[in-house]
Formats: structure tokens, sequence, C-alpha cells
């Protein structure tokens, strides 16, 4: 009986002593932390050098060209200068705020323009915020000032 007896208390001791509760590791902890701290990506918004003064002459219908300033600001307020070459030249100016697409991508200035944000350089998009195509696309442009 003693034989017996401690053959059932040495299976109990081995058995407990091989199990341990079940808790996290350091890699679960370290997987978790790296998880969060993943960024979205980047963005235009988070990403380029964008505030600044943008220049270009934009094609034009009824005149030679649209010599366009737009000027964007960290706060998101901008002012765009027009000057319509070959008639009148008188400067037209706006100012306001513009906002940023959910990509962070894209701007929309206060007076209804979209533009795409891009390394240095803004491209005029169309009314449903795509880019223009054709002929003139790439004249839909405007450079970063002093870059």
């Amino acid at each position: 009986m003693n034989k017996s007896l401690l053959t059932i208390t040495f299976l109990a001791l081995f058995t407990t002593a091989c199990s341990e509760p079940a808790q996290p590791s350091a890699n679960t902890a370290a997987q978790t932390e790296a998880t969060a701290s993943i960024s979205l990506g980047d963005t235009s918004q988070n990403a380029l050098d964008w505030p600044g003064t943008y220049e270009g002459v934009l094609p034009c219908a009824s005149c030679e060209g649209i010599q366009t300033t737009l000027t964007l600001l960290a706060d998101n307020r901008f002012e765009l200068k027009s000057i319509y070459l070959g008639k009148d030249e008188s400067i037209f100016k706006v100012a306001g705020k513009f906002d940023w697409d959910g990509k962070g991508s894209k701007i929309t200035l206060s007076d209804g323009s979209k533009y795409l944000v891009g390394e240095n350089q803004l491209f005029m998009l169309d009314n449903e915020g795509n880019r223009l195509s054709g002929e003139l696309a790439e004249h839909y442009m405007l450079k970063k000032k002093g870059m």
C-alpha cells in the first residue's frame, strides 16, 4: 500500500509540476506594442513639406494664360492670386481656408478648387477631384517657389 500511495503522490506531483499557468510571453507583449505603434502610412499632409508658395501659368480659353500664385500656410489658410495674361491683367485675390481629403493627399480651397499635393508641386484637379487629362494636362501644375 505504501508503494501505491507513493506512486499516486509521485504522479500527482509530476503532472502538476509540468503544467504552468498560461501567461502572455514577452513576445506577445512586444507584438501588441508593435501593432499599436504602426503608423497608418505617409501622406502628402504628414510627410511632405507642403506649406509655401506655388506658381505657374494655367491654361486659359480666352487669354494667353492665367498667371497663378497659391500660398499654403501650415494652419490650413491660403491666398490665391490670379492674373489673366493678355487681358485686363488685374490681380484677382482669394483668401480663405482649405481642407484635406480623408487620404491626406488632396486639398479643396474654400472657393471650391481642388489640388493634388505632390513633392514641391500642386496638380489642379477637376470638380470631382480627378487629375486633368488631355493635351494640356501637364500645364495644370504649380511648382513650389524657392525650393
